[in-house]
């Protein structure tokens, strides 16, 4: 099947703005909001005494570098546990409520492939970049699904990188125009946003409440991806299933 464009941007955009897009943002927000203000933290304990004096406008709370760590670490679980929802939730199409199976099926081995697999696959497409730019866009876009099958279909990162390669051939050209077209509105729309909210905040509640504005307010634009991504994924997994 080849990829409709158009639909697949406007598709992906009504996935995202329902119910459970809207409630998936927030989600987004507050842990991204708790997982930099840990992080800028435990920065900051690591900085020499004046460096991390002329770093204010980074956010920080005063707290054990053990507890700031773990803090870290759980809130980047969170934001990795919450994409494999929102992933499950674009896919299937669910507006308005999101079933329970999508929280508690095969969780720790999705996180697992997901990162393993997403950590496989940016070493390609780094590869592929270095040995000539044109063979790491076409594993970008190739390998682009590799988390969908791995979230949707339970399956390990090898086969799920294995099925992204067999799903996309045909229509490595149209996903890069997606791609591309997706990054740059969520590049330019997002950048806007980011810095409109971290002007605004700042000036009311100075720099280093800028900074977190500018990350919060950016982050869930990564939904707005994923929902795009879901819409050619069931394309192209339906227009596979009529062959």
């Amino acid at each position: 099947m080849t990829l409709n464009i158009g639909s697949s941007l406007t598709g992906g955009l009504g996935r995202v703005a329902t119910r459970n897009g809207a409630l998936l943002v927030a989600a987004y927000a507050v842990v991204g909001l708790v997982w930099q203000v840990a992080l800028y933290s435990l920065l900051a304990t690591q900085l020499p005494r004046d460096a991390a004096t002329g770093a204010a406008a980074l956010p920080s709370v005063d707290a054990p570098l053990s507890v700031l760590a773990l803090v870290t670490v759980l809130a980047f679980v969170a934001l990795q546990y919450l994409t494999i929802v929102a992933v499950r939730v674009f896919v299937a199409g669910e507006a308005r409520s999101i079933p329970g199976e999508y929280y508690r099926r095969n969780a720790l081995g999705a996180f697992v492939n997901a990162v393993v697999g997403g950590l496989v696959y940016g070493v390609i497409v780094a590869i592929g970049t270095v040995l000539l730019v044109v063979p790491g866009i076409i594993a970008y876009v190739a390998f682009c699904f590799t988390i969908f099958h791995v979230i949707v279909d339970d399956e390990n990162f090898v086969a799920a990188l294995r099925d992204s390669w067999r799903l996309t051939r045909g229509n490595w050209l149209r996903l890069f125009v997606v791609l591309f077209i997706l990054f740059v509105v969520v590049g330019v729309v997002g950048g806007v946003v980011s810095v409109v909210a971290s002007v605004v905040i700042g000036a009311v509640a100075g720099p280093s409440a800028a900074t977190v504005a500018s990350g919060v307010f950016a982050l869930p634009f990564s939904l707005l991806t994923l929902g795009v991504l879901a819409e050619a994924f069931v394309q192209l997994r339906e227009g596979d299933a009529a062959v």
